[in-house]
C-alpha cells in the first residue's frame, strides 16, 4: 500500500509540475505588446498582420452582463451575415445567459461547442457533425443514464450489457467510441472493468463529435467520440431540489446549488449531489448510487478565471447486469421467451461495487484581446469489485432449456492524469482572420486486473446450468483464493502529443487545418499464473501523425455546406494469445461532406451529412478463445445521417434523427474460423430512426402544461463478427408530462412536476450481443418516473 500511494503521489506532482512549468514558461515569454509586422521577400511581400493594441486587466466588477450590442435572440445569429459573419457574434439565449461551448443551453439547441475545435466556435461553422444533449433535453425525457441520454442522437448505437447495465457502450457509425469529461479522456481498459460511470445530473451537456478525431486529440476511434461537460459555477445564485419515485422501487433525491460567494462575483460555487436506492426489472438486482461534486470558482479579473472540478461516486449493489442467450429472448424456442425480470445468476453470492473519484482544474487567462492562454487538468482513480454468474450459452445436455453459466471474479483498478494546455491567438494578415491553436497535452494511465473465473459445468468446468423458465437458486462458487487467475496484469500507458490548428476565415469562407504529432508508450506486464496474455512483458513505443482539414462556406440564409478529411491513431496494449508479439496501433480515415442549415429567424438547426470512414488493423474478438483478441481485420463504413433539433414555434419544440450505415470487413487475414472478410460490422443497425417533440402551453386554459411524445426505430444488426445470425429491429415509443406551478398560483413560482414514461407499451426487445449468442442483453422495460422539483434564484 506504501509502494502504491507513492507511485500515485509522484504521478500527481509530475503532473502538475508540467503545468506549472508550461504556464511558468508561458509567462516569461509572452510578450507584452504585439507589434504589426510586414515581411518581405525577394519578389513580394505578405499582406501585414494586424491586431488590436492590448487592454489591461479590469478587476473584478460587480456584475457581469452582456453588451447592449450583443443580440438579444439566438434566432438573430442567422441574420445581417454580411462581412461580418453571423458565426462570429455572440448569442444570448432565453434566459439572458451568453452562450458559451462549456456552459449551459436554453432548451434543446446549442450554437457553440469547444469539443470539435478546442475553441468557443458556432456548430454552424464547424466542419464536422455534433450532435449536443443538452440538460433540458435529459430533464425532459427523464433519462437517467449516459446511454439513455443518447437513444435520440443520429448515428449512436448503444452496446449493450442488458437493461441495467454498470458500463455505458455505444458505438459511433459502426464503431466503439471512447469518452471524455470536460475534454480530459476518461480511464479505460476492456479487460480491467474498471471504467467510471457518469452521471448525467452532473452535467451540462454531452456532445458527440462524430468522424476521427485524433488531429485534436489523439487516441480516438475514427467513428468519433463522447465529450462530457460538467456543471459548473455560474455568475446568478440558484437552488434547485428535485426527488423522483418510480416503478422497480425506484427512490432518487437530487440538488444542485451554487452561485457567487461574495458580491462582486469573484469567488462562485457549486454543490451537485444525488442519491438513489432502487431496485430493477430483473430480479435480485439493485440500482443504488450516491454522487456528489462540489466546484469552485476564482475569478480575481475579468480576464482570469481558475476553476476547480471534482466528483466522488459510489456503487454497491446486490446482483450484477445480466446476458441471457439469444435462444430464449429472441430465437424460436418451443418454451418461448424468458420475461424480463428473469435472473440466471445467484441472489446470495452476486454483487457490484464501484468507486471513483476525481479532481482537477480549468484555468483560463486573456493576455489581450488576441491572446490567450487555457490549462485542464485531472486526476482520477476508478476501483472496481465484482462477483456475478455470467451465461455462457445453451448447455449441450438440455439446448432449449437449461443456460451455461460460469461464475466471475473481477478485481480492478484505474487511474489516471491529464493535462492539456491550449494557447489560442486571434488576429488578421491581410482580409484573412485567423484563429490559432496551439496545444500540448499529456496522459499518463495505469491499471491492474485480477479476473478470475469458474468454469461451466456444461463445458468441462463445476459450476453448474440453470432453467431460465423455472429457476432454482443454491449454486455456491467456488471462493476467489481457490481459482487460478485467468487474466492478472499491470498496463500502463503514456502518451504526449503536439497540436496546432488554423481556423481562416476569409468573408463568408471558413477553413479549419490541423495537424497533430503523437509519441506513446504501453506496456503490459501479464503476470503468473495468467493465462492470458501468456506470462511476459508487452511494450512498444509508437509516434504518428494525424490531422484534418474542413471548409466550409456560410450563405445569408443560413445555409453552410462544409467538406473535411480527418485521420486517427489508437495504440493497443498486449497481444494475441499464444504470442509475445505486441499489437500494433489502430489507425483510420474519415471522409465527410454535408450542410447544416439555421433558418432566418428560428431557434431551429437541421444538419445532413455523407461519410465514409476507413480503419486498420482492427482487434477483433477470437471466435475460439473467449476474452481474446486478434488483430486481422480492416473495416469500412459509409451511410447518411440527418439530424434536427430546436425550436419549431415557441411552444414546439422538437429532436430528430436518421441514420442509414453500410458496413463491411475489407480485408480479414484470420484463420478460417474468425475470417471475416465481406462480412458486416457487428451491432451496427442499417437504419435508426427518432423523433421526439414537446408541446407547452404558455397561454389558455393549458397554460403551464407541456406534453412530450417520441419514436425511435433500431433496424436489423449483426449479432457477432461472423455475421451468423441477426438481431430483429425493434420500434420503441416514449411520453411526458409537465406542469409549472406557478401558472396555477403565483406564490408556488419554482414548483414543478412531471411523469416520463420509456417503452410506452413495453415492448419486448433485445438491444444487442456483446460478442455472441451467449451474450445477449434485454431492452428496457416499461420505466415510468415522477418527478417533483423545486427551483429558485
Amino acid at each position: 500500500m506504501g509502494h502504491e500511494m507513492n507511485g500515485k503521489s509522484k504521478i500527481f506532482k509530475r503532473a502538475i509540475c508540467m503545468g506549472a512549468v508550461s504556464y511558468l514558461a508561458l509567462m516569461i515569454n509572452a510578450p507584452s505588446t504585439v507589434h504589426a509586422q510586414t515581411l518581405q521577400s525577394s519578389s513580394s511581400a505578405l499582406p501585414a498582420v494586424t491586431v488590436d493594441a492590448p487592454k489591461p486587466q479590469a478587476k473584478r466588477r460587480a456584475a457581469v452582463r452582456p453588451s447592449s450590442r450583443v443580440r438579444s435572440t439566438s434566432s438573430n445569429v442567422a441574420r445581417n451575415r454580411g462581412t461580418e459573419q453571423a458565426a462570429q457574434e455572440s448569442v444570448v439565449d432565453g434566459r439572458g445567459r451568453l452562450e458559451r461551448g462549456t456552459g449551459p443551453v436554453d432548451g434543446y439547441l446549442a450554437h457553440q461547442s469547444v469539443s470539435g475545435t478546442k475553441t468557443d466556435t458556432p456548430l454552424l461553422t464547424t466542419p464536422q457533425s455534433i450532435s449536443v444533449v443538452t440538460q433540458d433535453q435529459i430533464a425532459a425525457q427523464g433519462a437517467q443514464s449516459v446511454q439513455d441520454a443518447l437513444q435520440y442522437t443520429p448515428g449512436v448505437s448503444l452496446q449493450s450489457y442488458g437493461a441495467n447495465a454498470f458500463f455505458d457502450g455505444f458505438k459511433i457509425r459502426g464503431f466503439n467510441a471512447v469518452s471524455y469529461l470536460d475534454g480530459l479522456r476518461l480511464p479505460a481498459d476492456s479487460t480491467t472493468f474498471a471504467i467510471p460511470k457518469i452521471e448525467t445530473y452532473g452535467l451540462e451537456r454531452l456532445e458527440v463529435v462524430k468522424g476521427p478525431s485524433s488531429g485534436l486529440y489523439g487516441q480516438t476511434e475514427p467513428g468519433g467520440f463522447l465529450n462530457m461537460v460538467s456543471k459548473r459555477p455560474t455568475a446568478t445564485t440558484h437552488y434547485d431540489f428535485e426527488t423522483t419515485f418510480g416503478n422497480f422501487n425506484y427512490k432518487q433525491g437530487a440538488f444542485d446549488i451554487g452561485g457567487p460567494i461574495d458580491k462582486n462575483g469573484e469567488f462562485l460555487y457549486r454543490i451537485v449531489g444525488l442519491g438513489r436506492l432502487a431496485d430493477t426489472q430483473t430480479d435480485f438486482m439493485q440500482n443504488n448510487m450516491a454522487f456528489i461534486a462540489p466546484s469552485f470558482t476564482w475569478r480575481p479579473t475579468n480576464d482570469t478565471s481558475f476553476t476547480i472540478l471534482s466528483q466522488y461516486q459510489k456503487i454497491d449493489n446486490k446482483g450484477y447486469q445480466q446476458y441471457l442467450p439469444g435462444q430464449v429472448t429472441f430465437l424460436p424456442n418451443p418454451n418461448g421467451h424468458v420475461p424480463y425480470n428473469t435472473y440466471i445468476g445467484e441472489p446470495a453470492f452476486d454483487g457490484y461495487k464501484l468507486e471513483q473519484k476525481s479532481i482537477g482544474y480549468a484555468f483560463e487567462h486573456r493576455f489581450d484581446n488576441n491572446l490567450q492562454f487555457r490549462q485542464n487538468f485531472r486526476y482520477m482513480e476508478v476501483d472496481n469489485d465484482l462477483r456475478s454468474v455470467r451465461s455462457e450459452g445453451m448447455d449441450p445436455a438440455n439446448p432449449t432449456q437449461l443456460v451455461a453459466r460460469s461464475y466471475n471474479y473481477v478485481k480492478a483498478h484505474s487511474q489516471n492524469v491529464t493535462l492539456d494546455n491550449q494557447l489560442q491567438a486571434d488576429f488578421r494578415t491581410g482580409p484573412v482572420t485567423h484563429k490559432v491553436l496551439l496545444g500540448f497535452d499529456f496522459l499518463h494511465q495505469t491499471g491492474h486486473v485480477d479476473y478470475r473465473t469458474q468454469g461451466s459445468q456444461a463445458f468441462g468446468g463445476t459450476f453448474p446450468s440453470i432453467n431460465p423458465y423455472n429457476p432454482v437458486y443454491g449454486a455456491v462458487p467456488t471462493p476467489f483464493d481457490a481459482l487460478s487467475p485467468f487474466i492478472l496484469n499491470n498496463n500502463k500507458i503514456d502518451q504526449a502529443g503536439l497540436y496546432a490548428q488554423d481556423q481562416m476565415k476569409l468573408d463568408r469562407w471558413t477553413l479549419t487545418l490541423t495537424g497533430r504529432q503523437d509519441f506513446v508508450n504501453t506496456s503490459l506486464t501479464s503476470l503468473s499464473p495468467a493465462f492470458y496474455p501468456p506470462p511476459n512483458e508487452y511494450s512498444r513505443s509508437d509516434s504518428a501523425q494525424t490531422g484534418r482539414v474542413g471548409l466550409n462556406y456560410l450563405f445569408d440564409n443560413g445555409v453552410s455546406p462544409y467538406i473535411s478529411y480527418s485521420t486517427s491513431f489508437v495504440p493497443n496494449t498486449g497481444a494475441a494469445a499464444g504470442s509475445t508479439t505486441p499489437f500494433k496501433p489502430t489507425t483510420g480515415d474519415g471522409k465527410e461532406i454535408g450542410v447544416k442549415f439555421m433558418p432566418n429567424g428560428m431557434n431551429l438547426m437541421m444538419t445532413a451529412a455523407l461519410f465514409e470512414i476507413n480503419q486498420n488493423d482492427i482487434l477483433t474478438g477470437n471466435p475460439t478463445i473467449f476474452f481474446t483478441s486478434l488483430q486481422t481485420d480492416s473495416a469500412r463504413s459509409r451511410g447518411f445521417e440527418f439530424e434536427v433539433r430546436g425550436n419549431v414555434t415557441r411552444e414546439l419544440e422538437i429532436i430528430g434523427g436518421y441514420t442509414r450505415l453500410d458496413t463491411k470487413i475489407t480485408k480479414s487475414l484470420a484463420p478460417a474460423a474468425a475470417n471475416n472478410l465481406g462480412k458486416h460490422l457487428q451491432a451496427a443497425p442499417e437504419d435508426q430512426a427518432s423523433l421526439w417533440a414537446k408541446y407547452t402551453w404558455y397561454n389558455g386554459p393549458m397554460a403551464g402544461f407541456g406534453l412530450g411524445a417520441g419514436v425511435r426505430y433500431v433496424g436489423k444488426s449483426w449479432g457477432d463478427g461472423q455475421n451468423t445470425f441477426v438481431i430483429p429491429d425493434h420500434t420503441l415509443l416514449d411520453a411526458a408530462v409537465s406542469y409549472d406551478f406557478s401558472y396555477l398560483r403565483p406564490d408556488m413560482k419554482g414548483w414543478s412536476a412531471q411523469i416520463t414514461a420509456k417503452n410506452l407499451t413495453n415492448k419486448y426487445y433485445v438491444e444487442s450481443c456483446l460478442t455472441g449468442l451467449a451474450y445477449c442483453g434485454l431492452g428496457t422495460a416499461r420505466t415510468v418516473l415522477g418527478t417533483l422539483r423545486y427551483s429558485w434564484k
